[in-house]
C-alpha cells in the first residue's frame, strides 16, 4: 500500500515527471495487488476502485502518522528542523485529512489515473472563455462607454495613493538578540542574546531573516501622514510575523489592530481599503473559503475597519471576505479580493477548487455594474495571479474577466512576494497584452530587504501615470540610533528607471524585452526586485554572470514578467531553473493536486445597487 501511496503522490507531479508513465506504473501496481487478469476497461477501473479503497482504509491516524514520517525524514534535508517540527505538528493533520477526504475519492482518484470517468464535468478554459467574452463590447460601444464613464467623473485633479504590502510586524522582536540564528526566523529572545554587535538585531531592524519592530512601521505610517498627505491607502495584507509554527489565533490578527490603529490615530479622515493576506490566517494559509471554520478572521478584520466601510462593503467582507466600493467623486469603484481562494497552500481548497465562495462570479458581477453605471474600477488584492501560491485554474479565468473588462479596469495592485516586479495578465484567446498587476515591495526586512512603501500616481482620469518607490535606509538609521530621524526617501520613480513612455499596457508590455535585451536595465530590475538588497543582489549578479546559470535565471525575470498564470511562468522557465529552485516543483506539485474545475459548481451572479 506505501508504494501504492508513493506513486499516487508522485503522479500528481506535472509532464517533467513523466506523467504518463507514472500513471502506468500505478495502474499495473494495483492491478498486480488485486490479481487482476482481465485486462478490459470495466475490470480495471473497478479494480483501481478497490486499491484506492485499500490505500483509504488506513485509519486517519495512521495515514497522517505515514506523512508525517515521510515529512520528517525529507524535510531536515532541505530545511532547519525546529522549522519542520513546527510545520509537521500545524499543518500535517490539516493536508492529510484534505488529501486523502477529497483528492483521493475512488472514483475521481481512479479517473486522474485515466482508467476511470470522473463523477463530475470539467469545466473546460475554451468554454469559459466562450461564455464570459460573449458580451464584449464592440469597438464603437468603447469609445461612447469611455466618454460617459468620463463625464461621469468629477473629480478634476491628479491623485496618490499609498500602498502598504506585507508589514510582517514582530512585537517580540528584541534588540541584542542573535539576528543571524540557525532557525528560519531570528532576532527574538528565544535565539538568544549576543554581545557581537555584529551580529545583534538592531534597534530599527536587521538585514536577516527578522521581521520589523512595531516602532519602524509607525515612524513608516508617520512619514506617511506627514510628508505624502495620500488621497487614500490601499493595504494589501500580510501584518503578523514569519513564525508560522509559534502561532494561535486568539492573537492572529493582534499586529494588524495595531498598525490600524495607527493609521487611525495619524490619518483620521484618510480613506483606508484593506484585505487580509494568507498569514492572517490560522494556520498560515489555512482558510476555510466555504464553510465557517475562518468566519473569526472576517469578523475581526470587518471589525477594526468599520469605519472606512460602507455598509455594503462591510457586511461582504464580514460575509465573504472580499468586497467593493465606489468613490463616488472620482467614479471608482475600487474590489478587493480575497486571494486564499486561489491559495496552493490553502489545503481548504482541495474540498472546493471551483471558484470557492463564487469570488470569481462575484468580480464578474461586480465588474458588469460597473460597465452598466460607467464607473472605472481598480483591483487590489494580497497573492499576485502568476504567483508560485496561486492555482492557474484561478489564474486563468482571471484573465478571463480581465480581457472582457478591460475598458473597465484602471489598475491591479498585490503584494505578498516581498519583491518588486509586475506581471501582464494576458489573453487566452490570442496572447494579447491586457493590462499589469504592479506588485509591490514589502514593508518588513524578511529576508535581506530594505523596509519599502510605495506612491502609485493616477491622473485625473483614474489612469496610473507613474508610482514612486520608497526604501528606509535601514543602515543609516541604526546608526543613528532610537533617535534617529529616518530616512524614507524615492528610491526610484518607474518610468525614469526603466526608460518608458507611459504607463500604458502599449509601453508597458515591452519591459520584459527591455531587461532581455539590456544587462543595466537588468540589473536595474533586479536589484529593485529584492527592494536593493545589497547581498541578495550580488547573490543573483553571480548566478547572471555564470557560464551554467546566466540564461536560467535572466529567465525567471523575463518569463515572470510575461504572464501572470504560474503554469505559463513554469513552462517558460526551463528545467534548469526549476530544479535549481525547490519552490517550482514544489508549487507545480500542489498546483496539480487541487484537481479541475467543475462545471456543475460554477454559478453566476448577478448584483443590484
Amino acid at each position: 500500500m506505501r508504494i501504492i501511496l508513493a506513486l499516487l503522490i508522485i503522479g500528481c507531479m506535472a509532464t517533467d515527471m513523466q506523467h504518463k508513465i507514472v500513471k502506468q506504473m500505478i495502474v499495473e501496481r494495483i492491478l498486480q495487488l488485486e490479481n487482476v487478469q482481465e485486462r478490459d476497461a470495466a475490470s480495471v477501473c473497478s479494480a483501481c476502485q478497490v486499491g484506492i479503497r485499500k490505500v483509504r482504509g488506513f485509519s486517519e491516524k495512521q495515514l497522517t502518522n505515514f506523512i508525517d514520517k515521510e515529512f520528517s525524514n525529507i524535510c531536515p534535508l532541505l530545511k532547519d528542523k525546529n522549522f519542520c517540527d513546527g510545520i509537521s505538528q500545524t499543518f500535517i493533520q490539516q493536508f492529510s485529512y484534505h488529501f486523502f477526504e477529497h483528492i483521493y475519492e475512488p472514483q475521481n482518484a481512479c479517473a486522474s489515473l485515466d482508467v476511470c470517468e470522473y463523477t463530475y464535468t470539467k469545466q473546460s478554459l475554451s468554454s469559459y472563455i466562450n461564455e464570459v467574452l460573449s458580451d464584449k463590447l464592440t469597438s464603437q460601444q468603447l469609445i461612447e462607454w469611455n466618454k460617459i464613464a468620463l463625464e461621469n467623473t468629477k473629480n478634476t485633479k491628479p491623485f496618490n495613493v499609498v500602498q502598504l504590502a506585507d508589514l510582517h510586524i514582530d512585537v517580540e522582536y528584541k534588540v541584542g538578540a542573535q539576528a543571524f540564528c540557525k532557525d528560519p526566523f531570528c532576532c527574538r529572545e528565544e535565539n538568544g542574546l549576543t554581545d557581537d554587535v555584529t551580529q545583534q538585531a538592531q534597534y530599527w531592524g536587521t538585514h536577516a531573516q527578522c521581521d520589523l519592530p512595531v516602532r519602524t512601521i509607525e515612524n513608516m505610517v508617520e512619514f506617511i501622514a506627514s510628508d505624502i498627505k495620500p488621497d487614500f491607502i490601499i493595504w494589501t495584507g500580510d501584518s503578523t510575523s514569519h513564525d508560522v509554527w509559534h502561532q494561535q489565533q486568539f492573537n492572529q490578527t493582534l499586529p494588524t489592530k495595531i498598525i490600524t490603529q495607527k493609521l487611525q490615530s495619524l490619518l483620521p479622515t484618510t480613506q483606508v481599503y484593506a484585505i487580509f493576506g494568507n498569514h492572517e490566517a490560522y494556520p498560515a494559509d489555512q482558510y476555510d473559503v466555504v464553510g465557517q471554520n475562518s468566519q473569526w478572521l472576517r469578523d475581526e478584520t470587518s471589525d477594526m475597519w468599520r469605519s472606512y466601510l460602507d455598509d455594503q462593503a462591510h457586511d461582504s467582507l464580514r460575509s465573504n471576505g472580499y468586497y467593493a466600493q465606489v468613490d463616488q467623486e472620482r467614479n471608482l469603484r475600487v474590489i478587493a479580493l480575497n486571494t486564499q481562494a486561489c491559495d496552493s497552500l490553502n489545503f481548504y481548497l482541495y474540498d472546493h477548487i471551483t471558484d470557492p465562495s463564487n469570488e470569481l462570479a462575484w468580480l464578474k458581477a461586480q465588474l458588469q455594474l460597473a460597465e452598466q453605471k460607467h464607473q472605472y474600477a481598480i483591483i487590489f488584492a494580497h497573492i499576485p495571479p502568476g504567483d508560485t501560491f496561486c492555482h492557474s485554474q484561478w489564474a486563468e479565468r482571471f484573465s478571463v474577466i480581465v480581457e472582457r473588462f478591460q475598458h473597465v479596469l484602471k489598475g491591479l495592485f498585490y503584494g505578498h512576494t516581498h519583491q518588486d516586479h509586475v506581471q501582464h495578465i494576458r489573453s487566452k484567446v490570442d496572447g494579447k497584452y491586457l493590462a499589469t498587476a504592479f506588485i509591490a515591495p514589502s514593508g518588513t526586512t524578511y529576508s535581506y530587504q530594505n523596509p519599502s512603501f510605495r506612491v502609485i500616481h493616477f491622473n485625473q482620469h483614474n489612469e496610473v501615470i507613474d508610482y514612486s518607490q520608497y526604501r528606509l535606509n535601514l543602515d543609516k538609521a541604526n546608526k543613528d540610533g532610537p533617535t534617529a530621524k529616518l530616512d524614507w526617501h524615492v528610491a526610484y520613480t518607474f518610468l525614469k528607471e526603466y526608460g518608458l513612455k507611459s504607463a500604458k499596457i502599449e509601453d508597458l508590455q515591452h519591459i520584459s524585452d527591455i531587461i532581455q535585451k539590456d544587462k543595466n536595465l537588468l540589473n536595474k530590475y533586479v536589484y529593485n526586485f529584492y527592494a536593493g538588497s545589497e547581498k541578495i543582489y550580488a547573490e543573483k549578479q553571480k548566478d547572471l554572470n555564470s557560464l551554467v546559470y546566466a540564461k536560467s535565471t535572466k529567465k525567471f525575470y523575463v518569463c515572470g514578467s510575461e504572464s501572470a498564470v504560474f503554469d505559463d511562468w513554469y513552462t517558460c522557465v526551463g528545467m534548469l531553473e526549476k530544479t535549481k529552485d525547490f519552490n517550482f516543483l514544489t508549487f507545480k506539485l500542489l498546483d496539480s493536486l487541487a484537481g479541475k474545475w467543475r462545471q456543475d459548481d460554477y454559478n453566476n451572479i448577478v448584483i443590484m445597487e
